[in-house]
């Protein structure tokens, strides 16, 4: 099985970066094969469906088409999804075909803030499954994520590191049973 996993904010100390890199190490230790999509890879023109996607945006589209699973970290911005990171995704899903149909998808979020991110998965859940996306029921929030997150990702209390374990067996088991079939 191949997990795409996409986001982090663009700055070098990103929580969600953090725990993206925790999810990776989490989802590989079950045996898929983990690509990651962060930082610059990110960074594409603005969505203009008179113009040709950019190439970052072609890559992205390649290697969500090839999955059976995407996993988004996204940061919240203002209590919304953050503009580098729906452009990504905004750019995959105008491409023929759009590979988001039909995609499960869990969404990841981390913030200082006591609402982990919450906030903005709302908007995801909801714009994914515009998009056709599987969106998986459980997500992962973890909250005061400058104390909870050690500097390498890993959940420092037993309940986030619990939460998160459970979300990613499931999610892994719900893309296994649900991935697009070729």
């Amino acid at each position: 099985m191949k997990i795409t996993v996409i986001g982090g904010s663009l700055r070098r100390e990103s929580l969600n970066l953090k725990l993206l890199h925790h999810l990776v190490r989490a989802i590989g230790a079950q045996g898929p094969h983990v690509r990651t999509v962060t930082g610059d890879e990110l960074r594409m023109a603005m969505v203009d469906p008179e113009q040709a996607p950019p190439p970052e945006a072609v890559a992205l589209h390649a290697l969500v088409s090839d999955a059976q699973g995407v996993v988004i970290v996204s940061p919240e911005y203002n209590a919304g999804i953050p503009p580098h990171l729906k452009n990504a995704i905004d750019w995959v899903s105008t491409m023929t075909p759009n590979p988001f149909r039909g995609m499960p998808v869990l969404v990841a979020s981390a913030s200082p803030g006591a609402f982990g991110g919450a906030r903005c998965q709302v908007q995801w859940r909801a714009t994914l499954a515009n998009m056709g996306a599987f969106v998986h029921p459980l997500g992962v929030a973890v909250p005061q994520a400058d104390h909870t997150l050690a500097a390498d990702g890993t959940p420092q209390d037993p309940r986030t590191a619990g939460e998160v374990q459970k979300a990613v067996l499931a999610f892994l088991d719900f893309a296994a049973r649900n991935a697009p079939r070729p």
